[in-house]
């Protein structure tokens, strides 16, 4: 066996878990899931008290942030509330007979998530951040960023869900009863 095989491997291992992702990903866009409107403020409100610890740890033992550090934090957590949104608009869904809502993610929702991840890792590889550091500006506005995206998602799935729910309702009519 040649000697340069197991140093090419070695050096697409860490590829291994985008692959692994992307194969589960792409059985999601051929598999629906039930949407519940009511139960979308959970995700965002566990991500909240993670969030809070981490900003509780950070406060005490992070560097300090200055003007430009706040900017590119209020700047990740813009683009995590955009990326959300657009993210929202890539899901299918559909109203069953029995009402409840099935979403189903698109092909493009799919190269979306693919694109979002490959651009993050690029980020990360890229030297322009540190990346390693436990606590700092990558830290930070990846959390404000993921915070963002999970809210803006919830809001915009809510509220396209309610949508469905309210175009496809049966009508009723007024009968008064007991008219002779």
């Amino acid at each position: 066996m040649n000697q340069q095989d197991p140093d090419a491997l070695h050096a697409l291992l860490p590829y291994l878990p985008f692959v692994i992702v992307l194969l589960l990903l792409f059985r999601r866009t051929r598999t629906a899931r039930v949407l519940r409107p009511g139960r979308l403020w959970i995700g965002p409100v566990i991500f909240l008290v993670f969030a809070a610890f981490y900003v509780w740890v950070a406060m005490r033992r992070g560097p300090t942030l200055h003007t430009m550090d706040w900017l590119i934090i209020a700047a990740s957590a813009v683009v995590g509330a955009a990326v959300g949104a657009l993210r929202a608009h890539f899901l299918h869904l559909t109203r069953r007979p029995d009402g409840l809502i099935e979403t189903r993610l698109s092909i493009w929702g799919l190269v979306f998530i693919v694109v979002w991840i490959a651009g993050r890792q690029l980020l990360r590889q890229s030297g322009w951040v540190n990346a390693n550091a436990p606590l700092g500006v990558y830290a930070d506005s990846g959390l404000a960023l993921g915070f963002s995206l999970l809210v803006a998602n919830a809001i915009v799935l809510m509220r396209r869900g309610q949508a469905l729910m309210a175009e496809n309702k049966p009508l009723t009519a007024n009968v008064s009863g007991g008219a002779v």
